[in-house]
């Protein structure tokens, strides 16, 4: 009868691990027709081997019948072994509460284990509870014992992976705690464990993403814009690229790197992300590139983003729209940018008693000064003055801070040696010094006087110095401007007048000869020089105007292909006598929000540039195309011209880039390109630009939707 049972059994295991999921009653169920628990736990035992707890219908409800067993058993080692299982199940599941009591009980039983990877794993376990729990100091500890247990051992079992784990465990609690020092040496202890190994690249970016959190903490941002954009490069997966642009731009932003940030938040807003992680990043992109169009001054574009975060937030119902304090940071640089200044008054005011509760010293600064500034607007000086000296204390505490914790993480190796030799020479030579302290005491009152100010007149000169060479360095971008506003002058609009003044001589020439196909031509050549001096012309005046600030766009709803098909119809003429073809693959339904005349000048200078780089005969095109992308209109123009080198991409947007070699695109005064992106940025979009060696370029314009 027992004979028939089990085999029985035996069948269904083998059944029931042929179904997708096994179902954790039904296996409860027989195990509860056995004999005696030793055969139960030896069935249950025989069913998990081998499989992950995902694989069961109730993984938690079968590992505590095991746990159940071993006790009733007294199986010893099999208890602890069971309770590791358990804890697994339990953090798969979601039920944190159960896998950290557990943990913690057994970490403190842990005398009572014998196997050197269980008592590894178990005090592992627990430090990962405490850390979840804030629990700094004890996860630092139990993590510690893992760690020093995990190198004295010699058995085999997998002991770096263990140590990388428990390294970026340690790290992490290290970091949250303040411990800056022993944070990096966790965290690049683990990176060297996993440089001999071949784990996955997530695996990686953890320990560039914590390090740069901690480069980020005592402020040396450049060092952690590197770790995190080591982290970007490791892992192209769509939500750690956003969280990490979201980390980059931040940093960025606290360097004063404005225009580079908003790139970051930017790209952040166009990825494509599961709707729950949308949820939880646009608010941050969001705020981040309003700060930054705040910061950089172009309100029209913060005011768009503002509009466009106000509406995401109140079509996500699981965030708050009102007591959002993302949101009503984004709310603050709003009201000052609109001169709401009553407004922003109480939000500012509520943002900086925020601050000064959670203890962010980073946050109470920005809002100091941002107070200090509406203040200062308002003509309240006597809150502005408040204000101000107190930001001026955040920053000398600060700068102070995060320049002990760098100074310590670099020279921590020689600091204790030295510390302990300099109280040797204190006991020694405290006797004599206090006999002559009160003699020495008034000369170090003056010499501290004198050495006092000293500094603030140095600090003064310092100060004078430093203005005035921000002002010669203005001055010479002033004349550097104006040296290229006057080459062009003097060169290209020099070589169409002369054109234009040789053109009667050779007109009559031909006409007294007879020449009519000459003179055809001739009036032709000065046809197309005309259109080329107003181009040049039209580009110079909207250049100093934008210059000058005097640029206003007057956004409406455009059709685009209309729009594209004006400009190619002023080129066709040339195009023709090129032999290249003109093409627009824009919808006819498609439209943009856009300013009419900046939309014409760049849509003519792009077209006119991809025109005059295409080849003459051959199977040259001129391609306008438009698609849709993360919230933006793109609109692209593309040549199949001799393209760009890498080489000189870089001083693509830059007047008299210089010429170019043998077979490559000829340079312009570059006044063409430079008038397409300013007028991009003037929307709140951007400029782009692709290209192939011997293929051709294409040039995109992101235009905001």
């Amino acid at each position: 009868m027992l004979r028939t049972t089990v085999f029985a059994v035996l069948v269904l295991v083998i059944a029931t691990r042929l179904a997708a999921q096994l179902g954790t009653d039904s296996l409860l169920a027989i195990a509860a027709t056995l004999p005696d628990d030793a055969a139960k736990a030896r069935y249950l035992e025989d069913c998990t081997n081998g499989l992950p707890p995902q694989a069961f219908s109730d993984p938690v409800g079968l590992q505590q019948e095991r746990l159940a067993l071993s006790k009733r058993l007294r199986a010893g080692q099999q208890e602890f072994t069971v309770v590791l299982e358990l804890i697994g199940a339990a953090n798969l599941m979601g039920q944190f509460g159960l896998a950290d009591s557990l943990a913690l009980h057994y970490a403190s039983r842990i005398e009572e284990v014998e196997a050197a990877e269980t008592r590894v794993s178990i005090y592992h376990e627990a430090a990962k509870s405490a850390f979840f729990a804030q629990q700094y100091p004890q996860s630092i500890r139990y993590d510690s014992l893992a760690l020093q247990l995990l190198l004295d051992t010699p058995e085999d079992f997998p002991r770096d992976s263990f140590a990388i784990s428990i390294y970026s465990y340690l790290g992490k609690a290290f970091n949250a705690s303040g411990q800056f020092i022993s944070a990096v040496e966790a965290l690049n202890d683990g990176l060297n464990g996993l440089a001999g190994l071949k784990i996955k690249a997530p695996k990686v970016g953890e320990f560039y993403t914590e390090l740069g959190i901690v480069y980020s903490q005592i402020g040396l941002y450049d060092r952690a814009v590197d770790y995190f954009n080591r982290n970007l490069n490791s892992n192209p997966d769509p939500i750690n690229q956003g969280l990490t642009e979201i980390n980059i731009g931040r940093n960025l932003l606290l360097t004063k790197n404005y225009s580079q940030a908003l790139r970051r938040y930017l790209r952040v807003l166009e990825l494509e992300l599961p709707a729950a992680a949308r949820a939880s990043m646009f608010p941050y992109a969001y705020q981040g590139s309003i700060e930054a169009y705040y910061r950089l001054g172009q309100v029209d574009s913060l005011d768009y983003y503002f509009r466009q975060f106000t509406a995401f937030q109140r079509g996500n119902s699981s965030l708050e729209l009102a007591g959002n304090f993302i949101y009503r940071q984004s709310q603050f640089f709003s009201e000052l940018a609109q001169d709401q200044l009553a407004a922003a008054e109480l939000t500012g005011r509520a943002l900086y008693q925020d601050a000064i509760a959670k203890n962010d010293p980073a946050e109470r600064l920005m809002y100091t000064e941002l107070l200090a500034e509406l203040y200062r607007r308002r003509g309240d000086y006597r809150q502005a003055d408040f204000f101000s000296q107190e930001l001026l204390g955040l920053q000398d505490s600060i700068q102070s801070a995060n320049r002990n914790d760098a100074l310590l993480l670099y020279y921590n190796q020689f600091e204790t040696q030295e510390k302990e030799n300099q109280i040797l020479r204190l006991d020694r030579e405290r006797a004599v010094a206090e006999a002559r302290r009160q003699q020495y005491q008034t000369a170090a009152a003056l010499l501290a006087l004198l050495l006092l100010m000293g500094g603030f007149f140095y600090w003064q000169l310092r100060k004078a110095r430093h203005k005035l060479a921000s002002q010669n360095e203005m001055l010479n971008q002033l004349n550097a401007t104006k040296d290229r506003f006057f080459s062009i002058i003097a060169h290209d609009l020099r070589n169409p007048i002369v054109a234009l003044q040789t053109a009667e001589f050779q007109v009559d020439t031909l006409h007294a000869r007879g020449n009519t196909e000459g003179v055809k031509q001739t009036v032709a050549l000065v046809s197309q020089t005309a259109r080329q001096l107003n181009r040049l012309l039209d580009n110079l005046m909207q250049w100093a105007l934008g210059q000058a600030g005097a640029i206003t766009l007057q956004k409406e709803t455009l059709p685009l292909r209309e729009t594209i098909a004006e400009n190619l119809a002023l080129y066709a003429p040339a195009a023709q006598g090129k032999s290249v073809a003109l093409r627009n693959e824009v919808p006819p339904e498609c439209t943009v929000l856009a300013d009419h005349n900046a939309l014409q000048t760049i849509l003519r200078n792009l077209i006119a540039n991809a025109l005059k780089f295409s080849p003459e005969h051959g199977d040259a095109a001129v391609v306008v195309a438009h698609r849709r992308t993360g919230g933006m209109d793109v609109i692209t123009v593309s040549d199949s011209g001799p393209g760009i080198p890498a080489n000189e991409m870089a001083g693509l947007f830059q007047l008299h880039r210089g010429k170019a070699g043998s077979g490559q695109r000829k340079t312009g005064t570059g006044l063409g390109l430079i008038l397409c992106q300013e007028m991009a940025e003037l929307h709140g979009g951007r400029l782009e630009v692709n290209s192939v060696v011997g293929q051709g370029t294409t040039f995109s314009v992101f235009l905001p939707r």
